[in-house]
């Protein structure tokens, strides 16, 4: 299964914004009237690549590293310098209307953002084990106060491998710092595989920005399934995380 290179990243640059100046980007209502693309880009988008000094800022920033090919990918495409263009259904109006929106999150401005998502992620956590009864047989002896309980949770987070937010609630895992780490999604306390890497999870909700034919996407799909299957055992005993899967 081929993984994210320096190859691949640098052909999705060229394409992606040869199209953003050269094309003519969809109106709203062909958009609407369409069923391939999933957002509208903007006339003159280019990717902000980060540079090694920036890169190696964030990881002290963020007490982590990224995995090397998630780091190529920040460093040669990052995030877009302009927002993208969804459909959002309004319920005041009770119409569907153009929506700004981000693909990727910038790691140099958006700081409150992935702040928030961390901190989502332990109330998610804290409210299933004081709420919904929730407790690992991993996480030794359950304490007997709320606060005990909340409090180990903080404590078992902090020494779990990072997790890194991608998108949405897609987070990749940044343990082992190796290429080819899986793309974890988690909602409240239940966490699932949704791609074996991070080349994968591009496939899969980004097919766009790769000009793969459906042909190869779906190979693709397939191939990641059937890996992700395959390494599900791994997956079952990665620290902490691994027993939510």
């Amino acid at each position: 299964m081929p993984h994210i290179n320096e190859r691949i990243l640098e052909q999705i640059r060229e394409q992606t914004e040869t199209t953003w100046r050269d094309s003519k980007p969809l109106t709203f209502d062909e958009f609407l009237a369409q069923d391939k693309a999933s957002y509208i880009w903007q006339q003159g988008t280019k990717w902000l690549g980060l540079s090694d000094v920036e890169l190696n800022a964030l990881e002290k920033q963020w007490s982590l590293q990224f995995p090397p090919d998630y780091r190529l990918f920040l460093k040669i495409l990052h995030c877009m310098d302009k927002p993208v263009i969804i459909a959002k259904y309004d319920a005041n109006i009770k119409k569907i209307i153009p929506s700004d929106a981000i693909l990727f999150q910038n790691w140099l401005t958006d700081t409150e953002n992935i702040q928030t998502v961390y901190q989502q992620l332990r109330e998610d956590l804290i409210y299933d084990v004081l709420n919904n009864n929730l407790w690992k047989s991993g996480w030794g002896r359950k304490p007997v106060t709320r606060y005990g309980q909340g409090q180990q949770i903080e404590k078992l987070i902090a020494e779990a491998p990072k997790l890194i937010p991608i998108y949405g609630h897609c987070f990749l895992l940044a343990e082992p710092n190796v290429a080819g780490n899986p793309i974890l999604v988690l909602h409240q306390s239940k966490m699932l595989i949704y791609s074996p890497d991070f080349y994968a999870f591009l496939c899969k909700d980004f097919p766009d920005l790769l000009h793969l034919d459906k042909k190869e996407l779906q190979r693709l799909h397939i191939e990641s399934r059937r890996f992700s299957k395959e390494r599900y055992g791994v997956y079952k005993r990665v620290p902490f995380w691994g027993e939510l899967i």
